[in-house]
């Protein structure tokens, strides 16, 4: 396998994941959450959404999340926003970054936020020059880049076209959604081998969601082709509110865990991330989808059946 040396991983779940919870999380324990996830050396934390609390009331605490978080240097800090109002409330509470999304068919982005791709692409050169103004990174992402839950495949010319617009606008950091687990390796390499030789110089960022256990295995193919930049969310956490029978996204200790075991380098802490995975456990109430959180390191090993010790072989 062709593998890069180091990765770098962004954490959404404090955005992706508690967003749909069914029980609102108070800002104590979010902001508990991120200062213990950046403790764990996570590089990047898409910390909430600046988005209508009517819409998302379950990140409507945003501003007094990002003002309590306790800023590790090496973490960039970002958030979701939706329009131009939403950039503006982000950088005036201090984020370091803006993450913008856009779907790649029609029908999902109607569902998400009410207006067709052309409307949301207009929109968003708003949100770019509120950017440009605070100086601040903009991620540009693409959700259901690889399949829509309405309209099934979604034919690589189309997504190409939204990643041209965002280029023609400016951008330089582009994220592809697998927004509900439709996605498979073969595709993600063609269709990652297709926009790369298409679009030069591009930061490209693979977002996964777990839906039919194919997210690492999508996470590889895209490594192949030479992308370092992934999404993933802390236990597993998350789906998307507007697309039916999304799940939750790729587990980050479960693809850091995987990525150390292959020799890539990521800068965080396994031991501390386990550690956070088990306290959002608490959070919540119940157990998430993560594997390692249940089942330990491939380091981990069990003592031995009565009887068994003394029936091996002497060791030459």
């Amino acid at each position: 396998m062709k593998l890069p040396t180091r990765v770098t991983i962004c954490e959404v779940g404090t955005r992706d994941g508690f967003q749909i919870e069914p029980e609102f999380i108070p800002t104590d324990q979010k902001v508990e959450v991120v200062d213990l996830l950046s403790g764990a050396g996570l590089p990047r934390i898409e910390v909430t959404s600046f988005v209508h609390p009517k819409v998302v009331p379950a990140l409507r605490d945003a501003e007094e999340v990002m003002a309590r978080i306790t800023r590790r240097p090496g973490t960039r800090y970002a958030a979701l926003v939706p329009n131009e109002k939403g950039a503006v409330r982000a950088v005036d509470a201090g984020v370091d970054a803006i993450h913008t999304v856009v779907s790649a068919s029609e029908s999902h982005n109607l569902a998400n936020v009410n207006m067709t791709v052309a409307e949301s692409i207009a929109k968003l050169r708003a949100v770019q020059q509120v950017a440009e103004r605070a100086k601040v990174h903009v991620g540009w992402g693409i959700s259901t880049a690889f399949g829509c839950p309405f309209e099934g495949d979604v034919p690589v010319a189309r997504l190409e076209s939204v990643v041209g617009r965002f280029v023609d606008m400016g951008a330089r950091a582009i994220g592809l959604g697998d927004t509900t687990g439709m996605a498979n390796p073969r595709q993600v390499g063609e269709v990652l081998g297709h926009l790369m030789s298409r679009f030069p110089g591009i930061e490209w960022t693979l977002h996964t969601h777990d839906t039919r256990a194919m997210a690492i295995p999508n996470i590889l193919a895209a490594m192949e082709c030479g992308v370092t930049h992934f999404d993933s969310s802390i236990g597993g956490l998350g789906g998307c509110p507007f697309a039916p029978g999304a799940s939750g996204n790729v587990c980050s200790e479960d693809l850091v865990h995987c990525l150390h075991a292959m020799g890539v380098e990521t800068g965080i802490d396994l031991g501390r991330l386990l550690a956070v995975s088990r306290r959002v456990q608490e959070i919540v109430g119940r157990a998430l989808p993560g594997q390692l959180v249940k089942a330990g390191t491939a380091a981990r090993r069990y003592p031995l059946p009565d009887g068994v010790a003394a029936r091996l072989p002497a060791r030459a």
